[in-house]
């Protein structure tokens, strides 16, 4: 009988280990466990009021979208936000077209389908303070 329990542990611990590697089990880009791994090389950065967001960013292999997540907003939960695409050399690539709205506490997607080692800032459409997380 302790046999049995231990044998059925191990295979219980196998499944668990191939669940939270994927293999072979078809795991999604937008899973918990490749979530985790995008969202726990999370940056920090503070705009602070009436200035522009100056901290370039570069996107990694861990995450194949930019990701938002506002952690404090003084005036309200949710702010327009789009990013800016620079070249190697710092220079302005191009501006998404339209703004997304990213809310207090919740990752957005701001730009998606985006290439490894590609530098980018947020640009957001109002003037206030804000704290939120990068996960590129």
């Amino acid at each position: 009988m302790k046999r049995s329990i231990a044998t059925r542990a191990k295979a219980g611990a196998s499944a668990a280990a191939l669940l939270v590697s994927g293999l072979g089990l078809g795991l999604a880009t937008g899973s918990p466990a490749s979530a985790a791994t995008c969202y726990g090389g999370a940056v920090e950065f503070t705009k602070l009021i009436d200035q522009t967001v100056s901290q370039m960013f570069t996107t990694s292999s861990a995450c194949q979208d930019i990701n938002l997540k506002i952690t404090n907003s003084p005036s309200d939960s949710t702010r327009e936000v789009k990013v800016c695409f620079y070249h190697s050399n710092n220079s302005l690539n191009y501006c998404q077209a339209s703004y997304r709205l990213a809310t207090l506490d919740r990752w957005a997607a701001i730009a998606t389908d985006v290439n490894d080692n590609v530098k980018y800032r947020y640009s957001f459409k109002s003037s206030r303070s804000v704290t939120a997380l990068t996960a590129d």
